[in-house]
């Protein structure tokens, strides 16, 4: 039996007031290096900052972060040792609150907490890619009265504004557009990518007469995807 891989820590930083630059690009450097996409990279930035953030405004003022390869995930863990909670149910820094951290939340593949002597640990992971990501295509097909676009590989920084602008052009092109955007081939999103879902959703939802429908959504990114948008979404099957 093949035994699991041990843990490889990566990197070991303090932080506190001062060193918040500082931090936000050696965690950028690291997550690259480590594998991890470029949007997703940013993504994981956004979420560490704003853990350490909330740790100087609403913990101990310090901390530090670590970051692990751990079962094909690269794990950001933010650190308050000062924060410590007898409770378990309770944690030592109230790090629950606040518009960016509901967003780090939802934005992270994994999402975890614990605190004990050591202090208290927030933990966001992310999945690294297992293979060589699909190029990213766009195919259209008419049938009947519905225009179905189905996209292949990643829906990110690079290709989000790929995808507004097909949605788009059949905004202008087509008279009450029935249209269907199928991510089933889809190989990963991050920030970006969702940010053009939501963009396409409002661009249709502004026309008369135009509907969109998601298709090949997983339920846990359905979840996802409307925790972030501001807009409804349909999907099929519903």
């Amino acid at each position: 039996m093949k035994r699991p891989a041990e843990p490889a820590t990566l990197l070991e930083q303090p932080f506190d007031r001062d060193s918040m630059y500082a931090l936000r690009v050696t965690l950028e450097a690291h997550a690259i290096r480590a594998g991890l996409p470029e949007g997703r990279s940013a993504d994981l930035v956004l979420i560490g900052h704003e853990l350490a953030s909330n740790v100087i405004l609403h913990g101990s003022g310090r901390g530090w972060v670590r970051l692990r390869v751990v079962d094909d995930m690269l794990r950001c863990e933010v650190v308050d040792g000062d924060a410590t909670s007898p409770e378990q149910e309770t944690p030592g820094w109230p790090y629950e609150f606040g518009h960016g951290l509901w967003m780090a939340r939802c934005l992270s593949d994994l999402h975890a907490v614990s605190r004990g002597p050591g202090g208290t640990v927030v933990t966001a992971g992310f999945s690294l890619p297992r293979s060589v990501p699909t190029a990213f295509q766009l195919t259209r097909h008419d049938h009947d009265d519905r225009t179905t676009l189905t996209l292949a590989g990643n829906l990110d920084q690079r290709t989000a504004s790929d995808v507004i602008a097909a949605v788009q052009a059949l905004i202008s092109t087509t008279t009450s557009l029935r249209l269907v955007l199928d991510l089933s081939g889809m190989t990963f999103w991050d920030s970006t990518g969702i940010t053009a879902l939501v963009t396409s959703q409002a661009n249709v939802a502004a026309t008369p007469g135009a509907t969109m429908i998601l298709a090949g959504l997983s339920t846990e990114y359905k979840g996802r995807l409307d925790s972030l948008s501001f807009i409804p979404f349909t999907y099929a099957g519903d």
